[in-house]
């Protein structure tokens, strides 16, 4: 688990490409959602509220990242 750790801590890049994959799932899912609005259901809807919710999680991850990046 170390391995993972030290993947997030000493490259600055991985932490953007995490955002990034989020961005394009984010963008993919709302792309998929909306093309047929009138087959919108409610297990649809909270799937693509847990997917928005990720952009959460990992701009909390990058934020705390870089906070300690600076100490």
């Amino acid at each position: 688990m170390s391995g993972f750790v030290d993947l997030f801590e000493k490259y600055k890049m991985v932490r953007r490409l995490a955002l990034l994959w989020a961005l394009a799932l984010i963008t993919y899912a709302t792309h998929a959602m909306f093309a047929d609005i009138g087959a919108i259901t409610g297990p649809a809807a909270g799937a693509y509220a847990t997917v928005t919710a990720l952009l959460t999680a990992v701009i909390g991850l990058y934020q705390w990242q870089r906070h300690a990046d600076d100490k």
